[in-house]
């Protein structure tokens, strides 16, 4: 009987092993990545070299004293924003200063105004102050006359587009628009740069002397391929580059690729060829093996 009991026991302890095994498998075999997917676009995509651009202010007036005499009031203030119209001073003529009878009808006093809006550069004299006729007073500068002072290297030339618009970048973070509308003949001698002017698209309130970035494109390609960074993965030396595509709602395969153009957030694939039905994961899709089951979510 003892052959018997131990044959039996034997035999529980197999299926309960089995039964693990089986367990074990029916886990890895149902164990699903979740993942992002998106799909590739159709479009332009460029390569961009970012140039420094300056504030200029084209126009500076400078206003004068009329004729001779004494600054009787100082209206403005540096870095004030002026109208057309607005009282810059008043000058009394030295005759008139000289009369001190409140009875004589005769004042001399002369009011100058603004003959344009704009913003007070500099007031170069104060309250008592003695001008001789044409003397500067202050320098108003002309907001609509502010451009964009851009240096390019004499090695990107080719690249600069006349009456192009391109992309300005604030400090700030704020972009704007600004054509190429004219160069400067004459280059810098020690760092060899030309310079162009660019107007902006709107009037905008900065101080001269502010640098900005601008994106010059260098290369660009027309109906290509292009997928998010992310969506892109590389070996240890970058010398593959791989996706991993979607063929149905639970399975991912690696695709090798070939890339092209590269900018901050996208690559142009050049090889093989996707379509727009196409799904390439963007998360979930790093260090995977090349075949993963996986769950699709929003």
């Amino acid at each position: 009987m003892l052959p018997a009991v131990i044959f039996v026991v034997g035999c529980k302890h197999g299926t309960a092993a089995d039964d693990d095994d089986n367990s074990g498998d029916s886990i890895k075999i149902n164990a699903k990545a979740e993942v992002a997917v998106v799909s590739p676009t159709t479009g332009t995509i460029s390569e961009y070299e970012t140039l420094n651009a300056t504030t200029v202010f084209l126009l500076n007036d400078a206003v004068r004293a009329p004729i001779a005499g004494y600054i009787k009031s100082v209206n403005v203030t540096p870095g004030q924003v002026i109208k057309q119209g607005d009282v810059l001073f008043s000058i009394q003529n030295k005759e008139a200063a000289a009369i001190k009878d409140s009875l004589f009808p005769f004042k001399g006093m002369i009011v100058v105004k603004a003959t344009e809006a704009g913003v007070v550069k500099a007031v170069d004299r104060q309250q008592g102050d003695y001008l001789q006729d044409g003397d500067e007073f202050c320098t108003i500068a002309n907001n609509a006359s502010l451009v964009f002072m851009l240096d390019v290297p004499f090695e990107l030339h080719k690249y600069i587009k006349a009456d192009h618009a391109y992309s300005v970048s604030l400090p700030d973070g704020e972009t704007t628009q600004a054509r190429i509308s004219s160069q400067i003949p004459e280059m810098d001698r020690t760092v060899q740069m030309e310079k162009y002017l660019l107007r902006p698209a709107a009037p905008l309130n900065l101080p001269e002397g502010l640098i900005a970035n601008v994106k010059i494109p260098t290369t660009s390609q027309t109906n290509a391929t292009i997928l998010p960074k992310k969506a892109v993965l590389s070996n240890e030396t970058q010398s593959e580059f791989w996706v991993m595509k979607v063929l149905h709602d639970s399975l991912a395969i690696k695709v090798n690729i070939e890339k092209g153009l590269e900018t901050k957030d996208s690559i142009e694939i050049k090889s093989p060829v996707f379509n727009k039905e196409d799904r390439i994961l963007i998360s979930g899709n790093y260090g995977v093996p090349d075949t993963l089951k996986i769950k699709i979510v929003k």
